[in-house]
């Protein structure tokens, strides 16, 4: 939650949260760098595997290479949009649930992989038409 120039706590405004959501996908992407196999249904698995949210969680902190049980905390204080992002399910399920909890969705459920998760978190903008 940010809070304003008078101190009182206020939601992120929209461009806060793409930004966020930006800075989530490339967390994704290199965290999945450092561990090329997807975990499912885990945050980490063995030397080799994360989950997308996991793989956030390494982009942004070093740990242990052996990480079996490591469970990210508070990765919400880093992206506000993980908390106060609403999604619903690409994949056409009824769900519309945090942006957190549809990373796991889509990483558990559907098996999309972390790159394609971190295309979907944000989006490249569409090209500026031609004139």
């Amino acid at each position: 939650m940010k809070t304003g120039s008078d101190g009182a706590p206020r939601y992120p405004t929209r461009d806060e949260l793409r930004h966020d959501e930006a800075e989530l996908a490339a967390a994704i992407l290199e965290g999945a760098a450092h561990r090329p196999q997807q975990s499912i249904g885990t945050y980490y698995e063995g030397l080799h595997a994360s989950c997308a949210l996991g793989a956030a969680y390494e982009g942004m902190y070093r740990i242990p290479a052996q990480a079996e049980g490591v469970q990210p905390r508070e990765l919400w204080r880093l992206f506000d949009c993980l908390e106060n992002t609403l999604r619903r399910c690409p994949e056409g399920c009824r769900k519309r649930i945090s942006l957190a909890a549809m990373i796991l969705h889509l990483n558990d459920d559907h098996q999309w992989t972390r790159e394609r998760i971190a295309a979907w978190v944000a989006p490249e903008p569409p090209p500026a038409p031609a004139s």
